[in-house]
């Protein structure tokens, strides 16, 4: 009965999570990394973490005074 929110959500989520997913595997391929499925998995699962670890990272690169 209240299903078609949730799924709106997830898949909302999801998505969100294969559009991040893509943008930082190409960030770590332009370096010549690879990455393994399980590892896009965990990517698409856990976006909101590894895209604020990912802006932590660039900045703190950016603005790192040598």
């Amino acid at each position: 009965m209240f299903t078609y929110p949730y799924i709106t959500l997830i898949a909302s989520y999801l998505l969100v999570g294969v559009v991040v997913g893509f943008l930082l595997e190409l960030a770590i391929r332009k370096f010549n990394f690879e990455i393994d499925n399980s590892e896009r998995l965990v990517m698409i699962g856990l976006w909101p973490f590894m895209a604020v670890v990912f802006v932590y990272n660039f900045l703190k690169g950016y603005f790192k005074k040598d």
